[in-house]
């Protein structure tokens, strides 16, 4: 796995930007417009409405709908939908924009290129992947150092509302420590609130706990609104394991360890080890002019780059944290 340097304080944008625009894009890959990335195996039978990364090997073998939300100006070109291994044998796939880039073998498989694509033999996914995945993993544990300033209200003694209180420094980034089993496993809590301060734009829920199992509560109001899904991280650093049932889950998530189950929809961007699904993952917004998985302190950049990715969000993430570590603008609760 590659070794992600480390930089110091102020100067970590640029160097971001040379390591992304010269490095990652001499693989071909330009990681910023993905729905769903994936290290290892993918096994959905719904949609993703964006592109799809797979590292390893997409495994469902029932129909599955990709890049459905994809505007029309995507080139049939694109890589909208790239696997580092295989394609099990199974029923046909559809892919609405873009092309299938892939190390190894379709297996025989039926694609339905709707937008004018093909299938593209791609023997760099492999260093793609290693570069991504140790990024992302350094990533996720960076933004977990973050001194929380937000507090969580937590139900006891009688069923309530699970009551997230952003209250965000001067940088504008509201910061959350919680654990799974508080949060996911609450026996009381009944619904999952977001109250956000004028001062807050963006916002980071650190999850601590390597299992993670939802069986009380749903997100509502803010949570399931199109900013917040496009402008909350949910930082699962600590996790093997994600089940997230027949629980909707609203805004960005990063699992770089985990193995994630659903069977209800994912509106945000999702990064795991491995994914199976029954139900769809989809951008925030799929009607929105510029539609994009996440849009993490950065505005959204014109097609074929529509999505800002978690990446460009993870290199302001850390000037923020080192911001807040210089300048001493932080609060603990």
């Amino acid at each position: 796995m590659k070794t992600v340097p480390r930089f110091p304080p102020f100067g970590f944008g640029l160097l971001f930007v040379a390591l992304t625009g010269v490095s990652l894009q001499a693989q071909s890959l330009d990681y910023r417009n993905y729905n769903a990335i994936i290290f290892n195996n993918l096994n959905t039978t719904s949609d993703i409405e964006g592109r799809t990364f797979v590292g390893n090997d997409f495994t469902g073998t029932n129909s599955a709908n990709l890049g459905i939300h994809l505007k029309n100006t995507v080139a049939t070109t694109d890589r909208s939908f790239v696997v580092g291994n295989n394609l099990v044998s199974g029923n046909p796939l559809n892919l609405q924009r873009g092309s299938l880039y892939i190390d190894g073998t379709t297996n025989g498989r039926a694609i339905n290129f709707n937008g004018g694509g093909s299938v593209v033999a791609d023997h760099s996914i492999d260093a793609s992947l290693s570069q991504i995945r140790g990024y992302s993993i350094a990533q996720s544990q960076s933004l977990s150092t973050m001194l929380a300033d937000s507090s969580v209200i937590l139900p006891s003694g009688s069923p309530g509302p699970t009551n997230f209180n952003a209250t965000a420094g001067t940088d504008g980034v509201a910061v959350f420590n919680v654990t799974a089993a508080s949060i996911f496993d609450n026996p009381y809590g009944q619904q999952f609130n977001l109250n956000v301060d004028a001062n807050t734009s963006n916002i980071i829920i650190n999850v601590s706990g390597t299992s993670v199992n939802w069986t009380n509560g749903n997100m509502v109001g803010n949570f399931t609104s199109n900013y917040w899904q496009e402008h909350t991280l949910w930082n699962f650093y600590e996790a093997t394991s994600i089940n997230f049932n027949a629980h909707n889950f609203n805004g960005a998530v990063l699992a770089p360890y985990a193995s994630i189950t659903t069977s209800s929809n994912i509106d945000g961007l999702v990064v795991a080890n491995n994914l199976t699904t029954s139900a769809e993952v989809h951008l925030p917004d799929s009607n929105s002019t510029n539609a994009y998985a996440y849009d993490g302190f950065a505005a959204p950049v014109p097609e074929p780059g529509s999505a800002v990715f978690l990446l460009a969000a993870g290199g302001l993430f850390l000037i923020m944290r080192n911001r807040r570590l210089v300048t001493g603008n932080s609060r603990a609760w």
